[in-house]
């Protein structure tokens, strides 16, 4: 178990411990950010100038009864949107160091399935990255269109099989922690940029749809061209 969870487990209780378990939060955002520029990759140091200095907020806890969500501190918000059916959703998910549970839960409908409506907690550590990319490009109050939350394994799989997407056979979708989105008025290279300044997971770039890929997975990095996809049309149509 990850030094920073021991720490939890002497802080909290064990109930909110088992909560925090079932959302996947293992990974602290502590430690992010914090590695040597030395070691950094050079365009990546060159980025994290390119943008407001704001950085991933620590590992984040869930209360143990509703009424202990804290009513000072600062205050997360979020703005997002289904650009297909304008339904639109604006929540305080996090004060401080504390999620709102309830929060949690409108987002957690507002990203379930679109395909089967299957609704299951997305970590929430995918909040505090949506919520630092806009800190950083300067639009805290931006909306964040969002083309795709949570996958079901059987929707991912129908998804693949369509060839009409990227959709990875271990998608992070499917895990809960990966958002595919865009904001108006924001280039999705921007986007990227932002998200790549973070190294807070992985980050896919559709130049041709304009859209990003954001998750709290591996970290690691990827173009979706339009090469890439001739390739998979041509897998395709020899399997066929």
């Amino acid at each position: 178990m990850p030094a920073p969870l021991r720490s939890l487990v002497s802080a909290r209780k064990l109930t909110a411990l088992a909560t925090i378990t079932l959302l996947g939060i293992s990974t602290p955002f502590a430690n992010a950010g914090k590695a040597s520029s030395s070691h950094r990759h050079p365009r990546l140091h060159a980025l994290a100038h390119a943008f407001a200095n704001v950085a991933l907020p620590g590992v984040g806890l869930l209360p143990d009864e509703e009424d202990d969500v804290p009513t000072d501190g600062q205050k997360y918000e979020l703005k997002l949107a289904h650009p297909y059916t304008g339904e639109m959703i604006n929540v305080v998910y996090r004060i401080g160091d504390t999620y709102i549970p309830e929060a949690l839960d409108q987002l957690n409908h507002f990203l379930c399935d679109s395909h089967n409506q299957q609704v299951t907690p997305i970590d929430p550590r995918t909040f505090d990255v949506l919520h630092t990319m806009l800190a950083k490009l300067n639009k805290p109050d931006g909306v964040i269109d969002i083309l795709s939350g949570y996958r079901s394994k059987e929707t991912n799989d129908a998804l693949r099989a369509s060839g009409t997407t990227n959709a990875a056979e271990h998608s992070q979708h499917i895990e809960a922690k990966a958002i595919d989105l865009r904001v108006s008025g924001v280039s999705a290279k921007l986007l990227r940029d932002a998200a790549l300044s973070l190294e807070a997971g992985g980050v896919g770039y559709y130049p041709r749809s304009q859209f990003v890929h954001v998750d709290v997975g591996p970290t690691r990095q990827w173009t979706y061209t339009a090469s890439h996809a001739r390739r998979r049309h041509s897998r395709r149509t020899k399997r066929s």
